[in-house]
Order: C-alpha cells, then structure tokens, then sequence
C-alpha cells in the first residue's frame, strides 16, 4: 500500500516537473506584451516578391499617439533557405494625431546556417520634429543564442513640450538560425 502511494506521488511530481520545463521556452520566446507597444489596430503582411517581404502593424499608443512599424525582410538566396542572408530594416514613425513626431529606424544584415544567426551588419537612425525633446535613446545587438535570435535595436523616448506628454518607440530587426 505504501509503495503504491509513493509510486502515484512520484509519478504525480514528474508529470508536474515535464509540465513546468516544456512551458519556459514558450514563456521565455514570447514577444514584447501587447501592453507594452500599444494596442494592434491593423496588420499586414506581404510577399512583394519571392525574395521580399513586407510586415505593416499600426498600434494605438493612446494619448493620440499612434505609432506605424514597417518591417521589411530581403533574402539574397531566397526565402526560407538552410542557409544564407537576411537584410531586415524596421522604421518606426510615430505619429500625435496626423503628424510625425518621430521616427526611428533600424537596420541590420544577419548570416545564418540552421544553427546559428549574426549580425554581420548594422544601423540605426532617429529623427525628432520639432516641438519635442528627446529624454531617451538606446541602442542594442546581438547574435543568437539560447531562446534567443540575434537581433539589433532602438529605443526612443520624446515628450511633446506644450503638453509634457512622453512616448516611447522601439525599432527591431531580427534573424533566427533558420532565417
């Protein structure tokens, strides 16, 4: 009887244990939240050409700040190949109503072979309207590593000044091992 017992118990701890492990990874490779770019008001998606892709996503910063991303991915040997390069450029414009009040841009040119990506190349640029004032900018990179791609980004904090209203937008670009 006691043995059956620790035996349900053992049995009821590895099922608990599996369980635990298999969530990290999705838990750790999820994306930014929804909360911290703002709410999606539109997405699209586009193959402009075999080796071309573009990705528009409009999010609602609130305030009546929107923010347009547009990523764009070019493949020297194709899509979805076992190995080659990538060039992904994101431009973030962030707009206050109809007007732009920033914009970030952020490029980078990654390698990969099935098992690993890098950054081979990289940019990033910002513009700033006037009539606001830039109190952030940071700039990152990195190649792939565990749950993790290889990646380049920009982050730019700007407070309108008749209102002293802040926003912030990110710009990133990135590159699985498999492209």
């Amino acid at each position: 009887k006691g043995m059956k017992r620790i035996s349900k118990s053992l049995t009821a701890l590895l099922m608990a244990t599996v369980l635990s492990i298999s969530a990290v990874p999705t838990a750790l490779a999820s994306n930014v939240s929804e909360s911290e770019t703002g709410q999606v008001v539109s997405h699209s998606e586009e193959w402009v050409s075999p080796n071309k892709r573009v990705e528009v996503t409009v999010y609602d910063l609130g305030d009546g700040f929107t923010a347009t991303e547009t990523i764009t991915d070019e493949y020297v040997s194709g899509a979805q190949r076992a190995s080659g390069t990538k060039t992904q450029t994101s431009t973030v414009e962030v707009k206050n109503g109809s007007d732009v009040a920033a914009t970030i841009t952020v490029s980078g040119t990654f390698s990969y072979d099935g098992s690993k990506a890098t950054v081979i190349d990289y940019s990033h640029s910002k513009s700033i309207r006037t009539g606001y004032e830039e109190t952030g900018w940071g700039t990152a990179k990195g190649n792939s590593g565990f749950l993790r791609d290889a990646y380049v980004s920009a982050e730019l904090t700007v407070k309108q000044l008749s209102t002293s209203k802040s926003f912030s937008g990110t710009a990133k670009v990135t590159c699985s091992k498999n492209g």
